[in-house]
């Protein structure tokens, strides 16, 4: 199973629909962070202290939002002296769900979105203030 460049620029526009709402908190789309192959697509929205990465994963029939620290600009995974987890991990670490809200997409690519969307707006507060605080330096164990 593979997916097109054009199926990628869907994913894309569907992601900035549904995740409009960053706008409001300071994040740009950060294209040269973005990744289109034949099985995984991925869109970057860049905050001060914090990027959010939405993705479509073919192979292991996924959607999900990795919340990646952002340091001097740039972003910084766990192996580069930051902090990177999983939306569903961080806010079940967080006392938010107490099981992971999402699981691969059964019903459709954009149902998963509205609701990781919805996820991220309702219980992502500190995320989506994007202070130097907003995530751990490095990974919460």
């Amino acid at each position: 199973m593979s997916i097109s460049s054009s199926e990628c620029q869907e994913f894309a526009r569907l992601v900035q629909k549904y995740f409009a709402f960053l706008a409001d908190y300071g994040f740009k789309r950060a294209h040269q962070y973005e990744i289109s192959s034949s099985t995984f697509c991925k869109v970057v929205y860049l905050g001060k202290h914090v990027a959010i990465e939405i993705y479509l994963d073919i192979r292991d029939n996924y959607v999900g939002i990795t919340i990646v620290k952002v340091i001097n600009g740039l972003p910084k995974d766990k192996l580069h002296g930051g902090f990177h987890a999983d939306l569903g991990d961080y806010l079940k670490k967080r006392g938010r769900f107490r099981k992971i809200p999402i699981q691969p997409f059964e019903s459709s690519i954009e149902t998963a979105l509205a609701i990781w969307a919805k996820h991220l707006y309702l219980e992502g507060g500190e995320i989506l203030e994007d202070t130097p605080h907003s995530l751990p330096i490095t990974d919460m164990g």
